[in-house]
Order: structure tokens, then sequence, then C-alpha cells
């Protein structure tokens, strides 16, 4: 695995030649010397960042609670969320669409982004017959109503009030 690890982040080029004949579709996920610097860097401060995050989530959480319409992200006591991304399901009986709420965030300067769209939908997989004929309705409901929030670990409290405030100002 970790040969094949290898040849697929170096283009796949055949084992010590660099001949441009390729068996297998490879990519270029070599990182520079300052990449990988500035990586190790950020790790010696990971719990530090982790913290950060989860304490803008619990934030989030609070302001955010008390609108039924609104769906938070779950917390299992047997895994910690580090809260890479702030995301919540916006329901019909929020009064908007998700992409109703993002435009009108968006006019207030607030910056959002849907969830991620299904594998079985994305383009390139459609091309290839991947997926053909196969439906995954919780994979596009989750698509449909998602929206991650600004979550980076050096959001303000204020900041995180701000966004919680214009949305539910925006509830109807």
């Amino acid at each position: 695995i970790a040969e094949k690890a290898r040849s697929l982040r170096n283009l796949a080029f055949p084992e010590g030649k660099r001949v441009y004949v390729h068996s297998e579709l490879g990519f270029n996920y070599r990182m520079t010397n300052v990449q990988a610097a500035i990586g190790l860097a950020q790790l010696e401060r990971i719990d530090e960042f982790v913290e950060m995050r989860r304490k803008n989530a619990y934030l989030y959480n609070e302001c955010l609670k008390d609108i039924e319409s609104i769906t938070l992200p779950p917390e299992k006591e047997w895994a910690k969320n580090v809260y890479w991304m702030y995301s919540i399901l916006i329901e019909p009986e929020f009064g908007m669409s998700r992409d109703k709420l993002m435009e009108e965030l968006e006019k207030r300067g607030i910056e959002t982004r849907p969830f991620f769209t299904p594998m079985h939908m994305q383009p390139v997989f459609r091309k290839m017959g991947s997926f053909e004929g196969e439906r995954y309705p919780v994979a596009e409901e989750l698509s449909r109503k998602g929206v991650h929030l600004p979550s980076s670990s050096g959001l303000r409290e204020e900041e995180i009030e701000y966004i919680c405030n214009i949305i539910k100002r925006l509830k109807l």
C-alpha cells in the first residue's frame, strides 16, 4: 500500500524513472520543504487549535440552540469533534431555504459554504458511469439542507454572536 501511495502522489511515474508513461492516474501531492516546515509548526499547536474550535462551536451551539428549525452538529461521548467546520442543517420550518439564508448572510458580509455534493451526484463520477441509477436520499437531503458557518480558529466571540443574531433575525 505504501509503495502504491508513493507512486500515486508522484504523478504515478514508474519507480526510479521520469518517463511520461503512466499506467494509472496519479497526482502531484509532494510538499515543498516550506510547506512541510509550516505543517510541523502547526502540529505543535494542534491541541490549542482544537480547543479554540471547540470553544467556538460551544458558543454557536449556545446561541442557536433555541431555534428549532436548525439542526446543530451532534456531539457523541465516544468521539471528540474537532469542528474542522461548524455545520448546521436548515429545516423547512426555518422559513427560507438554505440557499436563501446563505445569500442573506453574504449580503451582510458573512461567508458561508454549502455542504458537499454527494459523490453519486458529482459530474466526474457520472461521466465515468459510476453510481449509475443509484440514489442516496440521506446524502442528498444533507447536501440540500447543510450550511457551513465561519469556523476559523481565530474567530472572536463577538463575531459568532453577530452571525447568530443575524440568523435569528432572518428566521421567519
